[in-house]
Order: C-alpha cells, then sequence, then structure tokens
C-alpha cells in the first residue's frame, strides 16, 4: 500500500471515529427519549462527512451499541443502555390494562399507542404479565382478552377460559410425575417444559403459572436452553424471567 493510500485509509479512520462520538455523545444526551433521524442532526446525506455518519449509524446498529425503538422508515435511535423494547411494552401494556379498571380489553386496545420494536413485543409482554400474575387472561367469543388482576376480587393472575371464573390450578404433585417421566425419559434433569406440559396435559397458562411459583418459592430452577432451534410450540411453552424466556426446567429433589 502506498503512501497515499495509507493516507486516505488514515483519513477514513478518523472520519469514521468522528462520526461515531457525535451519534453515541448526542444519543447519550437524548437518554430513554432517544432521537430521530432528524434529531441526530446528521450533515447532509450528500456530503462525505454526512454518507460516513449513516456508514456507522447502520455500524452501531448491527453490533448492538444502539437500537431502534422505531421502525424502519420512523426510527427511534437509543443508545444499547435504553433498548429495552420488551420492559417499555410491558410498562405500556399494564399501564393501559390498569386504566381499563374491570372492562376486558383486547390485545389491540393495550398495544395502542406502541409502534416498531415495542410494538413487536406485545405478545411476549402479554405473556410476561400473564405468568407473573399482573394480567389475567380470559376469553370472550373465542377470542383472549385481559384485565388487570388488581381489577379482581381475588387480585390474582393468571389464564382462564371462562368468564368470569379461574381455571383450576394443576395438582403440583400431578407436575412433578410428569416431569419425572420427562426426566427418565430423555435421561437427564433439565427437560423441555413443553415435553413436560405434554405428559400433564390440561391447559397452558395455568400450567406455566404453577411453575413460576415452583421457580419462585426454591422447588425447581428454570433453565434458558436454545430458543433458535425450538418449535413454536415450545416456545409458547416457555417461562419469561426477567424478560428472558426459558425454555426448560429442572424440580429439585
Amino acid at each position: 500500500m502506498g503512501r497515499h493510500e495509507r493516507e486516505s485509509v488514515c483519513m477514513e479512520h478518523e472520519l469514521a471515529s468522528e462520526c461515531r462520538k457525535l451519534i453515541l455523545e448526542r444519543l447519550v444526551a437524548a437518554g430513554p427519549k432517544g432521537l430521530t433521524m432528524t434529531g441526530l442532526k446528521l450533515p447532509g446525506a450528500g456530503s462525505k462527512k454526512g454518507k460516513a455518519c449513516r456508514e456507522v449509524l447502520k455500524r452501531l446498529l448491527k453490533e448492538s451499541e444502539i437500537g431502534n425503538l422505531g421502525s424502519a422508515p420512523r426510527p427511534c435511535y437509543v443508545t444499547a443502555r435504553h433498548f429495552k423494547p420488551l420492559e417499555i411494552a410491558c410498562e405500556h401494556v399494564e399501564a393501559r390494562a390498569r386504566e381499563s379498571g374491570a372492562r376486558l380489553t383486547s390485545k389491540n386496545s393495550l398495544s395502542e399507542g406502541l409502534r416498531g420494536a415495542m410494538l413487536n413485543n406485545v405478545d411476549d409482554a402479554l405473556k410476561l404479565l400473564v405468568a407473573e400474575g399482573v394480567l389475567v387472561r380470559l376469553k370472550w367469543a373465542g377470542k383472549p382478552v385481559y384485565v388487570h388482576a388488581s381489577a379482581l376480587p381475588q387480585g390474582r393472575g393468571g389464564s382462564v377460559d371462562a368468564m368470569p371464573g379461574e381455571t383450576a390450578r394443576p395438582d403440583p404433585a400431578d407436575i412433578r410425575r410428569a416431569y419425572r417421566e420427562t426426566a427418565n425419559e430423555f435421561g437427564y434433569p433439565d427437560v423441555l417444559i413443553h415435553e413436560v406440559f405434554l405428559r400433564q396435559g390440561g391447559e397452558l397458562e395455568p400450567f406455566k403459572q404453577a411453575l413460576q411459583e415452583a421457580c419462585r418459592d426454591g422447588r425447581a430452577v428454570p433453565g434458558i436452553g436454545d430458543w433458535s432451534l425450538s418449535s413454536p410450540e415450545e416456545r409458547s411453552a416457555a417461562l419469561y424471567i426477567n424478560g428472558h424466556p426459558h425454555l426448560r426446567i429442572r424440580f429439585k429433589p
């Protein structure tokens, strides 16, 4: 590489470093509110620095140093520290459910006002809030609806299939039996929750809530498992703990 080429590469690195500093400083200053493309105030796209800044922006997204809480057409960039779409979706959904009181509310109504990454996390947010007992999932005309647990006399969350009322919880002894059968069949203690559910039967959400309680009480230990290799059925049985799905379970002796 000749001297002029080395100088050119060096200048490009310096420009990229300058763009990176500019973008991150502005996003750090913006905090959790983030900035739109306009708010970032990057140099014009036709300029050399403008092109370099846009390339750096793409790289920062790819390397997860920043996140887009908006959508591709209407981005809202934040630093990785504030990129928590599932947490934000949970807070939004819970707030709307609490505002609705005892009125049954659909997913579309609970997610109104969300977009982009937060909207994409609404299904997981609902599963997590039901599993944690914050929301109660009911069925109305065969479709799922939700109500905040605080609006019910018993003040308990979960999932039921009648209107109103609470589905009977699975017997912990039956769950342990199903777990032992699964562990014996596969030959190791950390087994897929979905496999235990297949042997247990009944309704999935009350079963998951019972497992959640077992984990909180220290009777069982959840395991993350491999999400990328799991089927939709296995994913639907996952327990959400601290915002992360856990596909496996191990009961203590």
